[in-house]
């Protein structure tokens, strides 16, 4: 009794101090980091020419717990560390060489060096955290996020000593050895009653403190912004209920998870509950390093499709995407060596949206060095992976619907619309399904959506391809992760003899990155389907799957993509305008004073809808007439000043021209006009 009184007096103790009034230290506080509303995940600014650089493997558990906190509090007033993965898939040193990353000189310390790295920023701190892993390595989540909080270092008790002995002395501020809980949980509710009230909410890290775990990737972010990192088994219902506590604080479409979960379907789906993604990054490095500077897109063009015609169509999807450690990793190495293999075959490269922010000069490389056949859609299933519907029954997970709250899965598709715009990503995959009112939502909030893929994990009936308005077609795949060529090959020849060749057939799958269905095997298989069955079967990007597929069915399809399509600038024939149809943001016109631009069709068309796209809608006027026969004195309809950066529904009849006439609102300035869009059907 004597003990116990003791050990709860010390707890309240502890209580009190640590619940002391320190300032919290709030990202829009600091200078170096960007977080406006309606963005995921902070920007931080233009490097140091030169960055200090150590390699993880130099670091114990314990220091990498200390390291990236000191990397992201000191990279949030100006990028100056980078932490360094000498075991990295794609080679240590590859991005910081890559032009598109454009990192400058780094000095890179070893081991034996690492407190000299420490000691030329520990000025920079107030104090330290102290606690002792062996107790609970629960401790390290939670002294990581209070000295992200406080400015302040974590360091365990054998570290300190360390510290010491090199004449690294700082005060210790809080000592969370003197704390009685000895488990996660216990640890977790801790952290939520006295210092989640503190945290972001916009941001949480889920990472494994364990000994096998996770104690250095994307904590730098969290300790830059004040984030909470915790690590729960969602398998457990009380673990799984004390999770809930955090996300029910977090708002969908402005909140985001960075980390990974004990099992992979149990925490994506508790995070669906509430219509927050998650970004897997449990192996990401350097995310304040490789997510600061630049984050201008080069969003690479469309090309071209052809007409419709009565073949075989397929499109093969690439999984995995949504991982951005596997974008950081493993995908650099599968590009790389496979270039050779790239641009013979239309392929779909899953990749994160959240690129945008935590890597733009990443998924600038693969933008820059893609060919026409490289097409990039999102993994699942938007910003942020996500499962509004789980088809699978699994242990803290049961199939069934989980993103069950309109206001939810609003949130999280208006988030997705932000970064398919930023990105220049027009197609989903999702995991595994959605309702008809998900789908719905996803219609309605994200213009930029050409089409969605749903998953038929073990032929579930309940997943079905539908459309929606007739405008986004959600496609239910053939094979949802196809692992061996040998499936593939054996599916694709079955579904083409009971073909009958008398409309168009559509096939879409994706293949499981991580087994054999490499690039090489794709395009070997395709090269043998191709050899045996001539042009009867095309294999095409996705975004033309999708506007095949919208032709076929006799809904509109994108005219201006067509390769039959003509468009000229009126009266100067010579001005370049592919620009303006090519499908990307990046590419644009400037005009500083009345410009026209006609669009003209093979033949007569129908126009459903149409769009334009430009940086500052409210500084232009844009004027749109549409003919039969190219006389524009005989009008088949007019729209003067119509809106700007959204779906105008405006049938037409016979209409085989159209023409934009685009002007700054007030004299003597200049609008960019980025694309022009025109949906109809023959």
């Amino acid at each position: 009794m004597l003990c116990r009184s003791f050990t709860t007096l010390a707890f309240y103790l502890a209580l009190i101090l640590l619940s002391a009034c320190v300032p919290t230290v709030l990202a829009e506080d600091v200078k170096g980091i960007r977080w406006p509303e309606g963005q995921a995940i902070p920007k931080f600014s233009q490097p140091a020419e030169t960055l200090d650089a150590i390699e993880l493997q130099s670091l114990s558990s314990d220091e990498q717990i200390t390291f990236s906190s000191l990397q992201g509090q000191v990279n949030a007033q100006r990028p100056r560390i980078l932490l360094l993965d000498a075991r990295a898939d794609e080679g240590r040193d590859t991005w910081a060489e890559t032009p598109t990353v454009a990192l400058g000189e780094r000095k890179i310390y070893d081991r034996d060096e690492r407190f000299e790295l420490l000691r030329k920023y520990i000025g920079e701190f107030k104090g330290y955290v102290l606690y002792d892993p062996k107790k609970s390595s629960h401790y390290r989540n939670l002294a990581g996020t209070i000295a992200g909080i406080e400015h302040l270092l974590p360091v365990s008790v054998r570290l300190a000593g360390e510290l010491q002995n090199a004449g690294l002395k700082l005060e210790i501020i809080h000592d969370l050895t003197t704390l009685p809980m000895t488990t996660g949980p216990e640890v977790y509710k801790y952290m939520h009653q006295e210092v989640w009230p503190r945290c972001t909410k916009r941001l949480l890290v889920s990472a494994d403190p364990g000994r096998n775990g996770d104690h250095s990737h994307t904590r730098d972010i969290a300790a830059a912004v004040g984030a909470a990192v915790v690590w729960l088994d969602n398998r457990d219902p009380d673990e799984r209920d004390l999770m809930r506590k955090f996300f029910a604080e977090m708002a969908a479409g402005d909140a985001i998870v960075l980390g990974w979960y004990t099992t992979e379907r149990s925490g994506i789906t508790t995070a669906s509950e509430f219509g927050i993604g998650t970004v897997p990054a449990d192996f990401y490095v350097s995310g304040s390093v490789y997510g600061s500077g630049d984050d201008a897109i080069e969003i690479p063009p469309i090309p071209p499709r052809d007409s419709l015609d009565n073949k075989a169509y397929l499109t093969i999807f690439i999984s995995d995407g949504d991982n951005v450690q596997y974008n950081q990793r493993a995908m650099r190495k599968g590009w790389d060596r496979n270039r050779r293999v790239r641009g013979t075959i239309p392929l779909n490269w899953t990749i994160s949206p959240a690129l945008v922010d935590i890597g733009p000069g990443l998924m600038n490389y693969y933008y820059r060095t893609a060919t026409p056949m490289d097409c990039f859609v999102t993994g699942p299933s938007g910003m942020g992976y996500m499962m509004p519907v789980n088809t699978l029954n699994e242990p803290g997970a049961p199939a069934g619907v989980y993103t069950t709250e309109p206001a939810m899965m609003r949130g999280y598709a208006r988030m997705t619309q932000r970064y398919l715009r930023r990105s220049g990503l027009q197609i989903i995959t999702v995991w595994d399904n959605l309702t008809p009112q998900h789908r719905e939502i996803f219609a309605n909030e994200c213009d930029d959506l050409e089409g969605v893929t749903v998953q038929n994990f073990r032929d579930d009936p309940s997943v079905e391809s539908s459309e929606i308005d007739d405008r986004l077609r959600f496609e239910r795949l053939k094979i949802p992760y196809c692992t061996t060529p040998e499936h593939l090959d054996r599916d694709i020849r079955g579904r083409l003899a009971r073909w009958n060749q008398k409309e168009p057939l559509f096939l879409a799958y994706q293949v499981n990155v991580w087994q054999e269905l490499s690039p090489r095997k794709i395009k070997e298989l395709a090269d043998q389907l191709r050899q045996e069955f001539g042009d009867t079967i095309c294999f095409v990007r996705a975004d033309h799957y999708f506007d095949l597929r919208r032709e076929a069915d006799g809904l509109p399809y994108n005219l201006t993509k067509l390769s039959s399509t003509r468009n000229r600038s009126v009266p100067d024939s010579t001005a370049e305008i592919d620009c303006l149809s090519d499908g990307s943001m990046a590419t644009s016109m400037e005009v500083t004073s009345p410009h026209t631009i006609e669009f003209e069709f093979q033949s007569q068309v129908t126009v459903d809808r149409f769009r334009c796209l430009c940086e500052r809608p409210q500084d232009i006027v844009v004027d749109v007439l549409f003919c039969a026969d190219g006389d524009f004195g005989q009008l088949t309809k007019r729209k003067d000043d119509a809106p700007v950066n959204q779906w105008l529904d405006f049938a037409t009849d016979a209409t085989r021209f159209v023409r934009f006439t685009v002007r700054p609102r007030e004299p003597n300035h200049s609008v960019t006009l980025s694309e022009i869009e025109i949906f109809g059907r023959e």
